[in-house]
C-alpha cells in the first residue's frame, strides 16, 4: 500500500472518530455541566418554580392550589394518587440510601404512593438500589439539566448552548489539526511494510555475494581456514578455550568436499568420516589442525569410505 494512501486513510479515520467523540460525547457533557451550574445558582424560589413547571409537563400539579413552595418537599398529584417530591438544591449533594429512606418515611406519613428525589448533585449506587425498592424515582445531575432546560430563562439557555458549541468547535479544529499531522507523519516517515519497491535492487546481488560462502573446493589447502571467532589463537589455551577450538575445527572440516562428518572421539582423537581419498582430504585436515598449536599433534582417525575395502587408519599431521 502506498504511504500516502495509508496516511490519508489514518488521517480521515482519526478525524471522523475525534469529531464524533467531541460532538456526541464531550459537547453534551460540557452543556450539562454548565447547565447544572446555572441551575445551582438559582434562588430556591426560582428553582422550585422551574421544577414545578417541569413536573406539570409530566402530568403532575400541586396537590394544594396556591401552595407556596417554601420547603424542599412538594406534595403533588396526578389526579389519582399523591406524589411527594423532595428537592436537594445544590451541586454538593451526594445522595445515599439514607436520603431515599428519609423520603420513603415522609411518603408514608403523607400517604403518598409515589416519590421523586431530585438534585443537581449525584446519587450513589446505594441510593439507586434503595430507590428501586421503594418505588422512588431519582433524578440527579445526569438527567436534571435536560428536564429543566426548556423552562430555564431563554438568555441563560442560549448562553450555555453557545458556549458548548464554541468549545466543541475549538476542540474540533485542534483534533483536525492532529489528524492532519498524523496523516503527514505516516506519509513522510519510511515505513518498512509500505515501501517494498524502494529496496535498492543493486543491493540484492551484493547481498548474494556476501551471503554466498566460498566453497571449500576453492580454498587452497595450504592456506589455513579461519576458525570461528575473532580472538587470536592461544598456544596454551585453557580447557574451555581448547574445547571451542575443537568445535571450530569439526565445524570447518565438515564443510570440506569429501568429508561427510568430523567429530572428536576424545580430546586427542579427531574422527573423520569421508567419501574422498586420503590425497583429497588430508591436506585440508592438516591445514586446519596446524592453525592451532595445542592441537597440531592430535591423532586423526580416518574411517573407511563407504563401499570400499579401506581400513581404519590413524595419522598425525605433526609429531612435535
Amino acid at each position: 500500500m502506498a504511504s500516502w494512501i495509508l496516511g490519508l486513510a489514518l488521517g480521515v479515520l482519526a478525524a471522523v472518530l475525534a469529531v464524533a467523540y467531541l460532538w456526541l460525547v464531550r459537547r453534551p457533557e460540557t452543556e450539562n455541566a454548565a447547565g447544572l451550574r446555572a441551575v445551582a445558582d438559582l434562588r430556591w424560589r426560582e428553582f422550585a418554580t422551574i421544577v414545578g413547571q417541569a413536573m406539570q409537563q409530566r402530568g403532575l400539579r400541586d396537590a394544594v392550589q396556591g401552595h407556596e413552595h417554601g420547603s424542599e418537599q412538594m406534595m403533588m398529584t396526578d389526579g389519582d394518587s399523591l406524589w411527594l417530591l423532595s428537592c436537594k438544591h445544590g451541586m454538593a449533594y451526594q445522595l445515599g440510601a439514607s436520603s431515599v429512606e428519609e423520603l420513603a418515611s415522609a411518603m408514608h406519613l403523607a400517604g403518598a404512593r409515589n416519590g421523586i428525589l431530585l438534585t443537581e448533585g449525584r446519587a450513589g449506587r446505594d441510593a439507586l438500589a434503595a430507590a428501586a425498592g421503594y418505588g422512588i424515582e431519582v433524578i440527579d445531575g445526569r438527567r436534571l439539566w435536560h428536564l429543566l432546560k426548556p423552562f430555564m430563562p431563554a438568555a441563560t439557555t442560549a448562553r450555555i448552548v453557545s458556549m458548548a458549541d464554541a468549545q466543541a468547535k475549538r476542540h474540533t479544529l485542534i483534533a483536525l489539526g492532529g489528524a492532519l499531522a498524523l496523516g503527514l507523519v505516516v506519509t513522510v516517515l519510511p515505513w518498512p511494510w509500505g515501501r517494498p519497491d524502494e529496496t535498492p535492487r543493486s543491493a540484492a546481488p551484493a547481498a548474494a555475494q556476501v551471503a554466498a560462502p566460498a566453497t571449500p573446493a576453492q580454498v587452497d589447502p595450504g592456506v589455513a581456514m579461519a576458525p570461528a571467532g575473532d580472538g587470536s589463537i592461544q598456544a596454551n589455551p585453557d580447557p574451555a578455550t581448547e574445547s571451542r577450538y575443537q568445535a571450530d575445527i569439526a565445524r570447518t572440516l565438515t564443510m570440506v568436499p569429501g568429508i561427510t562428518r568430523a567429530y572428536w572421539l576424545t580430546r586427542a582423537t579427531l574422527v573423520i568420516d569421508r567419501t574422498g581419498t586420503d590425497q583429497l582430504v588430508w591436506p585440508f585436515i592438516c591445514g586446519e589442525l596446524e592453525r592451532y598449536p595445542s592441537l597440531r599433534t592430535v591423532r586423526v582417525q580416518l574411517n573407511p569410505r563407504p563401499d570400499s575395502d579401506d581400513q581404519v587408519r590413524w595419522r598425525q599431521c605433526r609429531t612435535v
